[in-house]
């Protein structure tokens, strides 16, 4: 790996592995879990607003934002790749915010979301609407929330110098300059856990199964694991009894040394019992035993397979922009294989015991697996509703429903709100309750006299004051107590 620098911007390099073009990605440490509820979406537009004054261009190139970064790449001589980076430079330096909305267009009509959304509901059930959390949050109309200023702003703080690197499969051209604004690496945090969802299974509206693991960030024996129980779930529900489709796994960086890892499958309707506990069942078979000999050895086997020489490049070069982006201790292949060829059967069986203590399940609506923890207890749900008769009632304000809509709205439907100290409550016909604390909220979105609350836990609560009696009381407590940095008033 070689390395250099271009206007102070770090530049990894590998020698080609013969003649042939050369690609290049300019890559900035910001994805969509460095945005937050307000700025959702800021990330893409900076992205689309950048690549709109590129153009048509004789060779390839394309730009991708996912979660933790974004990427400009290109493909071509090394002068048609040295002239898209200074275009995409240029574009940073002044961010052409006049084409915003035909960026927003643009963006309302293609697919929003970074990547498969399956595996990102977990993030959400674990974090929320923050960070990671956000993934499953990206709609069309986030765009349009934003202003010319609030873009500027975000492109200012996180596609800077300080931010970006530079990845080639060849030396660098003569003379190669970045221009891009100056400006530090932002400060990215760990993702706050939400209480009570480690170790929990719990509904979201999806039509999958998922199971999330937290591991290392270079952890042989979780690699093995997630590998090994994909296999095993895919052979019994896919393969044998044809109820889902294929298991996919997804990886998701929670913080320099920490990764998320989430494995997700699709069950037919009726199978989403048995596809959780199947899941369920077989992660914790693989803690109690581990993986048998002819398991590890197709695993070994598997990482052993030899990808072609562009493709080997390429993975090196990501693992070595991670590092330079996040701080992740960097390994080269050669370590990595030889991390897996010494993982032990053990090893996989510890890593699963403490991965499983603090996994979250997420299985759809109306889906009630009975599931048990390693230790032989029943396995909790953390759902957001809290039944009642399990809790004592929320004491406060209460705001019943009006008489006339109590009269022409069936009994099922009945409801009220508790205003408390802290927050609201919702309870429903069944006296279940749904607590929205005031200081966990993290976007209100007025919709006409209204409110759309982005709550804590990531639910969408619409509030309007011809719900209840005195509803306007209720709605002046809940614009009181919403920060201004979190209301977005334009419908």
């Amino acid at each position: 790996m070689q390395r250099t620098s271009a206007d102070g911007v770090t530049v990894l390099w590998e020698a080609a592995p013969g003649p042939g073009p050369l690609s290049a990605v300019l890559s900035f440490g910001a994805g969509t879990r460095d945005e937050t509820a307000p700025t959702l979406g800021a990330t893409r537009l900076v992205e689309t607003l950048v690549m709109t004054p590129v153009g048509k261009r004789p060779h390839e190139f394309t730009s991708i934002v996912g979660e933790e970064a974004t990427h400009f790449i290109a493909k071509g001589t090394p002068a048609e790749v040295t002239g898209f980076l200074h275009a995409v430079c240029n574009a940073l330096l002044d961010l052409p915010t006049h084409h915003i909305e035909h960026a927003t267009r643009l963006l309302t009509i293609d697919d929003p979301r970074t990547r498969d959304h399956r595996g990102a509901e977990p993030l959400s059930a674990r974090y929320g609407p923050h960070a990671l959390g956000l993934t499953t949050h990206h709609h069309p109309d986030t765009y349009s929330r934003h202003t010319p200023d609030t873009v500027r702003t975000h492109a200012a703080t996180h596609f800077t110098r300080g931010n970006a690197v530079l990845a080639l499969d060849g030396p660098p051209p003569p003379g190669l300059t970045l221009p891009l604004p100056d400006g530090p690496r932002p400060h990215r945090t760990t993702p706050r856990t939400r209480p009570g969802v480690p170790g929990t299974w719990q509904h979201r509206q999806i039509d999958t199964v998922s199971l999330l693991l937290t591991s290392h960030i270079h952890e042989p024996a979780a690699v093995t694991a997630c590998h090994t129980l994909s296999r095993r779930v895919e052979h019994l529900a896919h393969d044998t009894l044809a109820f889902t489709d294929r298991v996919t796994t997804h990886t998701f960086l929670r913080d320099r040394l920490t990764l998320d890892r989430v494995l997700t499958l699709r069950p037919a309707d009726g199978h989403g019992e048995q596809a959780a506990e199947i899941l369920w069942h077989e992660a914790l078979d693989l803690a109690r035993q581990g993986p048998t000999r002819h398991e590890l050895d197709s695993f070994n086997a598997h990482t052993r397979t030899e990808p072609d020489s562009e493709s080997r490049l390429w993975h090196s070069l990501h693992r070595a922009v991670e590092a330079e982006h996040f701080g992740i201790p960097y390994h080269d292949t050669p370590s990595l294989l030889a991390g897996h060829a010494t993982t032990t059967a053990q090893d996989v069986a510890h890593y699963m015991q403490r991965a499983l203590t603090d996994a979250v399940l997420v299985v759809p609506p109306q889906v009630f697996p009975r599931l048990k923890t390693p230790h032989g207890k029943r396995l909790p749900n953390s759902d957001c509703w809290r039944p009642h008769g399990q809790h004592p009632p929320t004491p406060g304000t209460r705001f019943r429903m009006n008489p006339f809509r109590r009269v022409t709205t069936p009994r099922h439907e009945h409801g009220e709100y508790v205003l408390t100290d802290r927050g609201l409550v919702i309870r429903d016909a069944e006296r279940d309750e749904h607590d929205i604390r005031f200081a966990d909220i993290a976007l209100m979105l007025h919709d006409g006299p209204g409110r759309i609350v982005l709550t804590g836990c990531g639910c969408h609560t619409h509030l309007h004051p011809q719900q209840v009696a005195r509803g306007e009381r209720l709605i002046a407590a809940l614009d009181a107590a919403v920060p201004a940095h979190l209301v977005h008033t334009d419908t």
